[in-house]
Protein backbone atom coordinates (compact mmCIF):
# COMPACT_ATOMS: atom_id res chain seq x y z
CA UNK A 1 0.00 0.00 0.00
CA UNK A 2 1.11 3.44 -1.20
CA UNK A 3 -0.08 6.62 0.08
CA UNK A 4 -0.13 9.49 -1.96
CA UNK A 5 1.32 12.86 -1.11
CA UNK A 6 -2.16 14.72 0.03
CA UNK A 7 -2.88 11.16 2.55
CA UNK A 8 0.65 12.08 4.12
CA UNK A 9 0.12 15.39 4.67
CA UNK A 10 -3.07 14.77 6.20
CA UNK A 11 -2.19 11.73 7.99
CA UNK A 12 0.99 13.92 9.56
CA UNK A 13 -1.45 16.69 10.62
CA UNK A 14 -4.06 14.91 12.30
CA UNK A 15 -1.37 13.13 14.28
CA UNK A 16 0.23 16.55 14.79
CA UNK A 17 -2.99 18.05 16.47
CA UNK A 18 -3.73 14.63 18.10
CA UNK A 19 -7.05 13.75 16.26
CA UNK A 20 -6.67 10.69 17.46
CA UNK A 21 -10.42 9.43 16.64
CA UNK A 22 -10.18 10.64 13.09
CA UNK A 23 -6.81 9.94 12.29
CA UNK A 24 -8.17 6.05 12.97
CA UNK A 25 -11.42 6.28 10.91
CA UNK A 26 -8.43 7.60 7.91
CA UNK A 27 -6.03 4.86 7.94
CA UNK A 28 -9.01 2.24 8.57
CA UNK A 29 -10.54 3.59 5.35
CA UNK A 30 -7.65 3.09 3.61
CA UNK A 31 -8.07 -0.40 3.70
CA UNK A 32 -6.90 -3.29 5.73
CA UNK A 33 -4.30 -2.09 8.70
CA UNK A 34 -2.62 -4.89 8.62
CA UNK A 35 -1.29 -4.05 4.58
CA UNK A 36 -0.04 -1.26 5.83
CA UNK A 37 3.47 0.46 5.86
CA UNK A 38 5.58 -0.36 9.18
CA UNK A 39 5.79 3.65 9.32
CA UNK A 40 1.76 4.14 9.06
CA UNK A 41 1.49 0.95 11.27
CA UNK A 42 3.25 2.30 13.76
CA UNK A 43 1.36 5.84 13.40
CA UNK A 44 -1.69 4.10 13.66
CA UNK A 45 -0.88 1.86 16.84
CA UNK A 46 0.67 5.03 18.71
CA UNK A 47 -2.79 6.65 17.36
CA UNK A 48 -4.62 3.99 19.42
CA UNK A 49 -2.81 3.87 22.62
CA UNK A 50 -3.11 7.73 23.16
CA UNK A 51 -6.77 7.99 22.58
CA UNK A 52 -8.69 8.42 25.40
CA UNK A 53 -11.39 7.23 23.53
CA UNK A 54 -9.78 3.61 22.69
CA UNK A 55 -11.50 0.51 24.15
CA UNK A 56 -9.72 -2.95 25.21
CA UNK A 57 -10.63 -3.93 21.63
CA UNK A 58 -8.39 -0.84 20.25
CA UNK A 59 -5.70 -1.45 22.88
CA UNK A 60 -5.59 -4.74 21.12
CA UNK A 61 -5.09 -3.76 17.68
CA UNK A 62 -2.43 -1.17 18.85
CA UNK A 63 -0.82 -5.05 20.68
CA UNK A 64 -1.50 -6.27 17.22
CA UNK A 65 0.36 -3.72 15.14
CA UNK A 66 3.30 -3.11 17.57
CA UNK A 67 4.09 -7.28 17.88
CA UNK A 68 3.92 -7.36 13.96
CA UNK A 69 6.40 -4.34 13.78
CA UNK A 70 8.73 -5.52 16.61
CA UNK A 71 8.68 -9.25 15.40
CA UNK A 72 9.97 -8.02 11.68
CA UNK A 73 12.58 -5.60 13.50
CA UNK A 74 13.86 -6.44 17.28
CA UNK A 75 16.05 -4.14 17.29
CA UNK A 76 13.09 -1.53 17.84
CA UNK A 77 12.85 -1.28 21.56
CA UNK A 78 10.22 1.42 21.04
CA UNK A 79 8.06 -1.33 19.74
CA UNK A 80 8.49 -3.94 22.28
CA UNK A 81 8.06 -1.12 25.07
CA UNK A 82 4.52 0.03 23.88
CA UNK A 83 3.58 -3.26 23.22
CA UNK A 84 4.07 -4.09 26.71
CA UNK A 85 2.30 -0.85 27.39
CA UNK A 86 -0.62 -1.32 25.06
CA UNK A 87 -1.09 -5.12 26.39
CA UNK A 88 -1.12 -4.21 29.73
CA UNK A 89 -4.35 -1.65 28.76
CA UNK A 90 -5.83 -4.46 26.40
CA UNK A 91 -5.37 -7.22 29.61
CA UNK A 92 -4.37 -9.44 27.11
CA UNK A 93 -0.70 -10.99 26.38
CA UNK A 94 -1.25 -13.05 23.61
CA UNK A 95 0.96 -10.94 21.20
CA UNK A 96 3.32 -9.73 24.00
CA UNK A 97 4.46 -13.26 26.22
CA UNK A 98 6.85 -14.79 24.25
CA UNK A 99 8.57 -11.44 23.40
CA UNK A 100 8.36 -10.57 27.47
CA UNK A 101 10.19 -13.94 28.30
CA UNK A 102 12.47 -14.02 26.15
CA UNK A 103 13.94 -10.25 26.88
CA UNK A 104 13.77 -10.93 30.43
CA UNK A 105 16.53 -13.71 29.95
CA UNK A 106 18.84 -10.76 28.15
CA UNK A 107 17.84 -7.96 30.64
CA UNK A 108 16.31 -9.06 34.14
CA UNK A 109 16.11 -5.98 35.44
CA UNK A 110 14.73 -3.75 32.95
CA UNK A 111 11.81 -2.10 34.90
CA UNK A 112 9.24 -1.69 31.84
CA UNK A 113 10.19 -6.18 30.93
CA UNK A 114 9.42 -6.50 35.47
CA UNK A 115 6.04 -4.64 35.40
CA UNK A 116 4.78 -6.94 32.05
CA UNK A 117 5.87 -9.49 33.78
CA UNK A 118 4.41 -8.78 37.17
CA UNK A 119 1.18 -7.89 35.03
CA UNK A 120 1.14 -10.18 33.09
CA UNK A 121 1.08 -12.90 36.21
CA UNK A 122 -1.11 -11.15 38.06
CA UNK A 123 -3.96 -11.56 35.13
CA UNK A 124 -2.91 -15.12 34.83
CA UNK A 125 -3.53 -15.72 38.51
CA UNK A 126 0.21 -17.15 39.12
CA UNK A 127 0.44 -14.79 42.44
CA UNK A 128 3.75 -15.70 43.32
CA UNK A 129 5.72 -15.07 40.15
CA UNK A 130 3.81 -11.62 40.45
CA UNK A 131 4.65 -10.77 44.04
CA UNK A 132 8.34 -12.05 42.87
CA UNK A 133 8.70 -9.52 39.70
CA UNK A 134 6.47 -6.56 41.87
CA UNK A 135 9.60 -6.86 44.55
CA UNK A 136 12.38 -6.52 41.85
CA UNK A 137 10.60 -3.60 40.56
CA UNK A 138 10.15 -1.86 43.74
CA UNK A 139 13.71 -2.07 44.22
CA UNK A 140 14.92 -0.77 40.95
CA UNK A 141 12.31 1.87 40.87
CA UNK A 142 11.56 3.07 44.37
CA UNK A 143 9.80 6.03 43.77
CA UNK A 144 7.14 4.53 41.22
CA UNK A 145 3.58 4.98 43.97
CA UNK A 146 1.45 2.96 41.34
CA UNK A 147 4.61 -0.27 40.97
CA UNK A 148 4.73 -0.08 45.26
CA UNK A 149 0.68 0.09 45.27
CA UNK A 150 0.34 -3.25 43.23
CA UNK A 151 3.04 -5.03 45.38
CA UNK A 152 1.91 -4.64 48.65
CA UNK A 153 -1.75 -5.14 47.44
CA UNK A 154 0.03 -8.56 45.99
CA UNK A 155 1.46 -9.78 49.86
CA UNK A 156 -1.55 -10.25 50.67
CA UNK A 157 -2.46 -13.35 48.25
CA UNK A 158 0.99 -14.86 50.84
CA UNK A 159 1.02 -17.20 53.52
CA UNK A 160 4.95 -17.07 53.75
CA UNK A 161 4.59 -13.43 53.94
CA UNK A 162 4.11 -12.62 57.73
CA UNK A 163 1.70 -9.55 58.77
CA UNK A 164 5.42 -8.13 60.31
CA UNK A 165 7.36 -8.31 57.06
CA UNK A 166 4.12 -6.96 55.50
CA UNK A 167 4.23 -3.60 57.70
CA UNK A 168 8.16 -3.28 57.45
CA UNK A 169 7.43 -2.83 53.29
CA UNK A 170 4.65 -0.59 53.72
CA UNK A 171 6.61 1.49 56.14
CA UNK A 172 9.31 1.81 53.95
CA UNK A 173 7.39 2.89 50.46
CA UNK A 174 5.72 6.08 53.49
CA UNK A 175 9.17 7.76 53.37
CA UNK A 176 9.28 7.67 49.48
CA UNK A 177 8.23 10.34 47.48
CA UNK A 178 6.60 12.96 49.35
CA UNK A 179 4.50 15.44 47.82
CA UNK A 180 5.83 19.04 48.34
CA UNK A 181 2.90 20.71 50.28
CA UNK A 182 3.36 22.73 53.65
CA UNK A 183 2.96 20.74 56.08
CA UNK A 184 -1.32 20.44 57.48
CA UNK A 185 -2.38 22.85 60.41
CA UNK A 186 -5.21 21.80 62.20
CA UNK A 187 -7.95 24.25 62.90
CA UNK A 188 -10.44 24.73 65.62
CA UNK A 189 -13.68 22.88 64.39
CA UNK A 190 -16.75 25.52 63.44
CA UNK A 191 -18.83 22.84 61.89
CA UNK A 192 -22.60 22.50 62.87
CA UNK A 193 -22.29 19.33 61.49
CA UNK A 194 -19.84 16.55 61.71
CA UNK A 195 -18.44 16.88 57.91
CA UNK A 196 -17.21 13.49 56.95
CA UNK A 197 -15.59 12.66 53.06
CA UNK A 198 -15.28 8.91 51.59
CA UNK A 199 -12.43 8.72 49.09
CA UNK A 200 -12.91 5.65 46.79
CA UNK A 201 -12.62 4.82 42.90
CA UNK A 202 -14.91 2.67 43.45
CA UNK A 203 -18.33 4.10 43.64
CA UNK A 204 -20.35 2.12 40.81
CA UNK A 205 -21.41 -1.11 40.93
CA UNK A 206 -18.59 -2.81 42.88
CA UNK A 207 -18.49 -4.56 46.28
CA UNK A 208 -16.91 -1.51 48.20
CA UNK A 209 -20.27 0.40 46.60
CA UNK A 210 -22.48 -2.25 47.60
CA UNK A 211 -21.30 -2.19 51.19
CA UNK A 212 -20.96 1.64 51.61
CA UNK A 213 -24.35 2.43 49.85
CA UNK A 214 -26.40 1.03 53.39
CA UNK A 215 -24.34 2.73 55.38
CA UNK A 216 -24.23 6.06 53.77
CA UNK A 217 -28.29 6.14 53.66
CA UNK A 218 -28.66 5.44 57.03
CA UNK A 219 -26.32 7.63 58.57
CA UNK A 220 -28.26 10.66 60.62
CA UNK A 221 -27.56 13.48 58.63
CA UNK A 222 -28.70 15.95 60.68
CA UNK A 223 -25.58 15.34 62.60
CA UNK A 224 -23.12 14.30 59.67
CA UNK A 225 -22.43 15.81 56.37
CA UNK A 226 -21.29 13.53 53.76
CA UNK A 227 -19.18 14.35 51.01
CA UNK A 228 -18.14 11.74 48.24
CA UNK A 229 -14.53 12.85 46.78
CA UNK A 230 -14.30 10.12 43.84
CA UNK A 231 -11.49 8.77 41.98
CA UNK A 232 -13.33 6.94 39.42
CA UNK A 233 -13.83 7.61 35.74
CA UNK A 234 -16.59 9.51 34.90
CA UNK A 235 -17.80 7.21 32.06
CA UNK A 236 -17.85 4.56 34.81
CA UNK A 237 -20.96 5.99 36.42
CA UNK A 238 -23.59 3.37 36.73
CA UNK A 239 -26.77 2.97 38.33
CA UNK A 240 -25.25 2.66 41.82
CA UNK A 241 -23.06 5.42 41.02
CA UNK A 242 -26.59 7.49 41.15
CA UNK A 243 -28.05 6.22 43.86
CA UNK A 244 -24.70 6.91 46.03
CA UNK A 245 -25.32 10.40 45.11
CA UNK A 246 -28.26 10.86 46.02
CA UNK A 247 -26.90 10.07 50.01
CA UNK A 248 -23.69 12.86 49.94
CA UNK A 249 -24.18 16.34 50.27
CA UNK A 250 -21.17 17.29 48.22
CA UNK A 251 -20.15 14.67 45.18
CA UNK A 252 -16.63 15.49 43.54
CA UNK A 253 -14.70 14.15 40.41
CA UNK A 254 -11.32 14.12 40.99
CA UNK A 255 -9.57 11.57 39.05
CA UNK A 256 -7.85 14.05 36.68
CA UNK A 257 -6.69 16.13 39.63
CA UNK A 258 -2.91 15.76 40.22
CA UNK A 259 -1.66 14.78 43.55
CA UNK A 260 -0.72 18.35 44.85
CA UNK A 261 -3.83 20.19 43.82
CA UNK A 262 -5.99 17.54 45.30
CA UNK A 263 -4.57 17.78 48.53
CA UNK A 264 -5.00 21.21 48.50
CA UNK A 265 -8.28 21.07 47.45
CA UNK A 266 -9.06 18.60 50.27
CA UNK A 267 -7.87 20.39 52.96
CA UNK A 268 -10.22 23.68 51.55
CA UNK A 269 -13.30 21.16 52.26
CA UNK A 270 -12.66 21.87 56.03
CA UNK A 271 -13.24 18.21 56.91
CA UNK A 272 -13.10 16.34 60.19
CA UNK A 273 -12.44 13.55 58.90
CA UNK A 274 -11.74 11.63 55.87
CA UNK A 275 -12.51 7.84 54.99
CA UNK A 276 -10.32 6.06 52.95
CA UNK A 277 -11.87 2.99 50.73
CA UNK A 278 -9.00 2.14 48.31
CA UNK A 279 -6.18 1.54 50.41
CA UNK A 280 -3.39 -0.15 48.29
CA UNK A 281 -5.92 -1.58 46.02
CA UNK A 282 -6.99 -0.21 42.00
CA UNK A 283 -6.46 4.05 41.32
CA UNK A 284 -6.48 4.54 44.92
CA UNK A 285 -4.75 8.16 45.63
CA UNK A 286 -2.58 6.81 48.57
CA UNK A 287 -0.02 9.83 47.91
CA UNK A 288 -2.90 12.43 49.07
CA UNK A 289 -3.07 10.03 52.45
CA UNK A 290 0.40 10.51 52.96
CA UNK A 291 0.39 14.46 52.82
CA UNK A 292 -2.22 14.87 55.29
CA UNK A 293 -5.47 16.31 54.04
CA UNK A 294 -7.91 15.99 57.13
CA UNK A 295 -7.12 16.43 60.91
CA UNK A 296 -8.29 12.55 61.31
CA UNK A 297 -7.76 9.65 58.19
CA UNK A 298 -9.02 6.04 58.46
CA UNK A 299 -8.73 3.05 56.36
CA UNK A 300 -11.82 1.27 56.35
CA UNK A 301 -13.96 -1.28 54.09
CA UNK A 302 -11.95 -1.58 50.56
CA UNK A 303 -8.31 -2.67 51.82
CA UNK A 304 -8.36 -5.14 54.80
CA UNK A 305 -4.51 -4.39 55.96
CA UNK A 306 -3.00 -1.77 57.71
CA UNK A 307 -1.55 1.12 55.64
CA UNK A 308 1.82 1.41 57.11
CA UNK A 309 1.45 5.09 56.83
CA UNK A 310 1.91 7.13 59.78
CA UNK A 311 -0.64 9.67 58.32
CA UNK A 312 -3.24 6.66 58.26
CA UNK A 313 -4.64 7.67 62.22
CA UNK A 314 -7.53 4.72 62.40
CA UNK A 315 -8.11 1.40 60.60
CA UNK A 316 -11.74 -0.22 61.57
CA UNK A 317 -11.80 -3.61 62.48
CA UNK A 318 -13.74 -6.04 64.71
CA UNK A 319 -12.50 -8.17 67.76
CA UNK A 320 -12.44 -11.33 65.37
CA UNK A 321 -10.06 -10.02 62.95
CA UNK A 322 -7.37 -8.29 64.99
CA UNK A 323 -6.18 -10.14 68.45
CA UNK A 324 -5.30 -8.52 71.81
CA UNK A 325 -1.43 -7.74 71.79
CA UNK A 326 -1.37 -7.74 67.78
CA UNK A 327 -1.89 -4.06 67.76
CA UNK A 328 1.89 -3.15 67.07
CA UNK A 329 1.68 -5.25 63.43
CA UNK A 330 -0.35 -2.16 62.24
CA UNK A 331 0.75 1.32 62.18
CA UNK A 332 -2.39 2.90 62.56
CA UNK A 333 -4.62 3.01 65.80
CA UNK A 334 -7.02 0.32 65.89
CA UNK A 335 -10.70 0.49 66.66
CA UNK A 336 -13.47 -2.19 66.86
CA UNK A 337 -16.60 -2.31 65.61
CA UNK A 338 -18.17 -4.45 68.19
CA UNK A 339 -19.51 -7.17 66.13
CA UNK A 340 -18.16 -6.95 62.81
CA UNK A 341 -15.99 -4.61 60.48
CA UNK A 342 -18.64 -4.19 57.68
CA UNK A 343 -22.27 -4.92 56.93
CA UNK A 344 -24.90 -5.08 53.94
CA UNK A 345 -28.61 -3.64 53.41
CA UNK A 346 -30.70 -6.67 53.54
CA UNK A 347 -31.56 -7.28 49.63
CA UNK A 348 -34.40 -6.41 47.91
CA UNK A 349 -35.87 -9.37 45.53
CA UNK A 350 -33.73 -12.43 46.53
CA UNK A 351 -33.77 -15.10 44.30
CA UNK A 352 -35.74 -18.17 45.54
CA UNK A 353 -33.57 -20.47 47.43
CA UNK A 354 -33.83 -24.07 44.83
CA UNK A 355 -31.50 -27.20 44.16
CA UNK A 356 -30.50 -26.40 41.04
CA UNK A 357 -27.45 -29.22 40.49
CA UNK A 358 -27.85 -31.32 37.33
CA UNK A 359 -27.32 -34.20 39.42
CA UNK A 360 -29.62 -34.03 42.31
CA UNK A 361 -27.83 -37.02 44.30
CA UNK A 362 -24.24 -35.53 43.94
CA UNK A 363 -22.29 -33.33 46.77
CA UNK A 364 -21.36 -29.99 44.57
CA UNK A 365 -18.24 -27.88 46.37
CA UNK A 366 -18.02 -24.04 44.73
CA UNK A 367 -16.09 -21.28 44.85
CA UNK A 368 -17.21 -17.97 43.42
CA UNK A 369 -14.03 -15.84 44.76
CA UNK A 370 -11.77 -14.34 42.07
CA UNK A 371 -9.12 -16.30 40.85
CA UNK A 372 -6.41 -14.70 42.15
CA UNK A 373 -7.39 -15.47 45.49
CA UNK A 374 -6.93 -19.34 44.34
CA UNK A 375 -3.69 -19.87 45.82
CA UNK A 376 -1.67 -23.05 44.92
CA UNK A 377 -2.41 -23.90 48.47
CA UNK A 378 -5.77 -23.19 48.28
CA UNK A 379 -5.90 -26.13 44.38
CA UNK A 380 -3.73 -28.32 46.64
CA UNK A 381 -6.83 -28.48 49.79
CA UNK A 382 -9.23 -28.63 46.64
CA UNK A 383 -7.36 -31.26 44.54
CA UNK A 384 -7.38 -34.03 47.73
CA UNK A 385 -11.33 -32.84 48.37
CA UNK A 386 -11.79 -34.50 44.96
CA UNK A 387 -9.91 -36.80 44.86
CA UNK A 388 -11.36 -38.16 48.38
CA UNK A 389 -15.39 -37.91 47.31
CA UNK A 390 -17.29 -38.45 44.49
CA UNK A 391 -18.41 -34.74 44.38
CA UNK A 392 -17.51 -32.14 42.03
CA UNK A 393 -15.89 -28.25 41.92
CA UNK A 394 -17.74 -25.16 40.47
CA UNK A 395 -15.50 -21.70 39.74
CA UNK A 396 -17.00 -19.09 38.41
CA UNK A 397 -14.72 -16.72 35.96
CA UNK A 398 -14.99 -13.19 36.85
CA UNK A 399 -13.80 -11.89 33.73
CA UNK A 400 -15.65 -10.80 30.81
CA UNK A 401 -13.23 -11.19 28.36
CA UNK A 402 -10.23 -13.73 27.76
CA UNK A 403 -11.80 -15.98 30.19
CA UNK A 404 -10.37 -19.29 27.72
CA UNK A 405 -7.00 -18.35 28.47
CA UNK A 406 -7.44 -17.32 32.14
CA UNK A 407 -9.57 -21.07 32.51
CA UNK A 408 -6.78 -23.22 30.96
CA UNK A 409 -4.21 -21.87 33.29
CA UNK A 410 -6.17 -22.78 36.30
CA UNK A 411 -6.76 -25.83 35.35
CA UNK A 412 -3.37 -26.38 34.28
CA UNK A 413 -2.41 -26.06 37.88
CA UNK A 414 -5.19 -28.47 39.19
CA UNK A 415 -3.64 -31.02 36.65
CA UNK A 416 -0.52 -31.01 38.24
CA UNK A 417 -2.17 -32.58 41.57
CA UNK A 418 -3.55 -35.68 39.44
CA UNK A 419 -7.11 -33.91 39.55
CA UNK A 420 -9.97 -35.42 37.13
CA UNK A 421 -10.40 -32.32 35.70
CA UNK A 422 -14.44 -33.68 34.89
CA UNK A 423 -14.98 -32.77 38.02
CA UNK A 424 -14.64 -28.98 37.90
CA UNK A 425 -17.13 -26.82 36.04
CA UNK A 426 -16.12 -22.98 35.47
CA UNK A 427 -19.21 -21.09 34.91
CA UNK A 428 -19.12 -17.58 32.93
CA UNK A 429 -19.26 -14.76 34.17
CA UNK A 430 -22.79 -13.47 34.36
CA UNK A 431 -24.46 -10.74 32.74
CA UNK A 432 -26.57 -9.43 35.96
CA UNK A 433 -25.92 -9.14 39.80
CA UNK A 434 -29.38 -11.58 40.03
CA UNK A 435 -28.40 -14.14 37.87
CA UNK A 436 -25.03 -14.31 40.09
CA UNK A 437 -26.25 -14.58 43.18
CA UNK A 438 -28.89 -17.11 41.63
CA UNK A 439 -25.60 -19.07 40.44
CA UNK A 440 -25.24 -20.31 44.17
CA UNK A 441 -28.60 -22.56 43.95
CA UNK A 442 -25.56 -25.06 41.92
CA UNK A 443 -23.80 -25.72 44.92
CA UNK A 444 -23.60 -27.25 48.21
CA UNK A 445 -21.07 -25.81 50.27
CA UNK A 446 -19.08 -22.96 48.97
CA UNK A 447 -15.24 -23.49 49.83
CA UNK A 448 -13.06 -20.13 51.03
CA UNK A 449 -10.19 -19.28 49.54
CA UNK A 450 -6.68 -18.64 51.42
CA UNK A 451 -4.89 -16.98 52.97
CA UNK A 452 -7.58 -14.43 50.96
CA UNK A 453 -11.17 -15.59 51.73
CA UNK A 454 -13.90 -14.24 50.50
CA UNK A 455 -15.96 -11.17 52.06
CA UNK A 456 -19.31 -10.66 49.62
CA UNK A 457 -19.02 -13.71 47.78
CA UNK A 458 -19.45 -14.98 51.25
CA UNK A 459 -22.16 -12.83 52.06
CA UNK A 460 -24.07 -13.73 49.16
CA UNK A 461 -23.44 -16.78 49.45
CA UNK A 462 -25.38 -17.14 53.11
CA UNK A 463 -28.00 -15.51 51.51
CA UNK A 464 -28.77 -18.07 49.01
CA UNK A 465 -28.07 -20.68 51.88
CA UNK A 466 -25.22 -21.95 51.64
CA UNK A 467 -22.73 -22.35 54.12
CA UNK A 468 -19.06 -21.21 53.53
CA UNK A 469 -15.72 -23.24 55.16
CA UNK A 470 -13.25 -20.78 55.89
CA UNK A 471 -9.84 -21.16 57.34
CA UNK A 472 -8.55 -19.39 60.71
CA UNK A 473 -5.89 -17.05 59.42
CA UNK A 474 -2.91 -14.31 60.69
CA UNK A 475 -4.11 -11.08 60.27
CA UNK A 476 -6.97 -9.04 59.67
CA UNK A 477 -7.34 -9.82 55.75
CA UNK A 478 -6.70 -13.88 56.46
CA UNK A 479 -9.21 -13.74 58.82
CA UNK A 480 -12.63 -11.98 57.09
CA UNK A 481 -13.95 -15.32 56.44
CA UNK A 482 -13.85 -16.49 60.15
CA UNK A 483 -15.58 -13.45 61.81
CA UNK A 484 -18.65 -13.69 59.26
CA UNK A 485 -18.92 -17.23 60.43
CA UNK A 486 -18.57 -16.14 64.44
CA UNK A 487 -21.01 -13.61 63.27
CA UNK A 488 -23.58 -16.74 62.37
CA UNK A 489 -22.37 -18.75 65.09
CA UNK A 490 -20.41 -21.58 62.37
CA UNK A 491 -18.19 -22.19 64.04
CA UNK A 492 -17.91 -25.79 63.03
CA UNK A 493 -17.09 -23.70 59.12
CA UNK A 494 -14.31 -22.97 60.23
CA UNK A 495 -11.21 -24.94 60.05
CA UNK A 496 -8.28 -24.56 62.25
CA UNK A 497 -5.88 -25.67 59.25
CA UNK A 498 -5.43 -27.46 56.25
CA UNK A 499 -5.47 -30.90 58.12
CA UNK A 500 -8.77 -29.78 59.41
CA UNK A 501 -10.31 -27.86 56.26
CA UNK A 502 -10.30 -31.22 54.34
CA UNK A 503 -11.56 -33.16 57.44
CA UNK A 504 -14.26 -30.63 57.57
CA UNK A 505 -15.56 -30.52 53.98
CA UNK A 506 -15.12 -34.32 53.77
CA UNK A 507 -17.68 -34.61 56.64
CA UNK A 508 -20.09 -32.25 55.35
CA UNK A 509 -20.12 -33.68 52.34
CA UNK A 510 -20.59 -37.63 54.01
CA UNK A 511 -23.82 -35.81 55.83
CA UNK A 512 -24.73 -34.24 53.40
CA UNK A 513 -26.81 -31.83 56.01
CA UNK A 514 -27.36 -28.61 53.39
CA UNK A 515 -30.82 -29.48 52.35
CA UNK A 516 -33.70 -27.09 51.63
CA UNK A 517 -34.28 -26.73 54.97
CA UNK A 518 -30.97 -25.94 56.26
CA UNK A 519 -30.65 -23.37 53.25
CA UNK A 520 -34.09 -21.74 54.31
CA UNK A 521 -33.21 -21.32 58.04
CA UNK A 522 -29.75 -19.97 57.07
CA UNK A 523 -31.36 -17.54 55.47
CA UNK A 524 -33.44 -16.68 57.59
CA UNK A 525 -30.89 -16.59 60.49
CA UNK A 526 -28.42 -14.58 58.57
CA UNK A 527 -31.05 -11.65 57.90
CA UNK A 528 -31.55 -11.66 61.64
CA UNK A 529 -28.32 -11.22 62.18
CA UNK A 530 -25.68 -7.97 62.58
CA UNK A 531 -24.31 -9.23 59.46
CA UNK A 532 -27.50 -7.39 57.66
CA UNK A 533 -28.83 -5.31 60.44
CA UNK A 534 -27.70 -1.82 58.62
CA UNK A 535 -29.74 0.52 60.97
CA UNK A 536 -27.72 -0.79 64.21
CA UNK A 537 -24.54 -1.16 61.91
CA UNK A 538 -24.79 2.73 61.08
CA UNK A 539 -25.72 3.68 65.22
CA UNK A 540 -22.65 1.77 66.39
CA UNK A 541 -20.51 3.14 63.63
CA UNK A 542 -21.70 6.87 64.47
CA UNK A 543 -20.67 6.32 68.04
CA UNK A 544 -17.54 5.08 66.99
CA UNK A 545 -16.39 7.87 64.40
CA UNK A 546 -18.33 10.70 67.34
CA UNK A 547 -15.54 9.43 70.04
CA UNK A 548 -12.53 10.51 68.06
Amino acid sequence: MILSTDQKIKLKKLFEEKKFSELDFFIESLGDFKELPTNVLNIYAVSKALNKNSTIKDFKISAFCFNKIYSEDQSNRDAFYNLILVSIKAINFEYLEKHLISEYKKNNDDPKILEGLAKMNFFYNNMRESTYYYEKLVNISPNFVGIWSSFLAGMNYHREIDQKKYLDFCKNFDQTLKIDVDEFKKTKNNNKKLKIAFLSADFKYHSVALFLDGLIKNLDKDEIELIAISNLETHQHDQMTNDLKLSFNEWHDVLQIDDKKLVQFIRSLDLDILIDLNGYTYKNRINILKARCAPIQISWLGYCNSLGIKNIDYLISDPNLIKKGEENLYSEKIIFMPKIWNALSKPDNLPEIKINKKDKSSFVFGSFNNFQKISLDTIKIWSKILQKSNSKLILKNSLHFNEKKVNEILLEKFAKENVDLNKIEILSRTKTAQQHIESFNNIDLSLDTFPYPGVTTSFQSILMGVPVLTMKGFNFNSRCGESINKNLELDDFIAQDEEDYLKKALLIKSRNQVDKKYRDKLRENALKSYLFDIEQFAKDFTNLIRSL
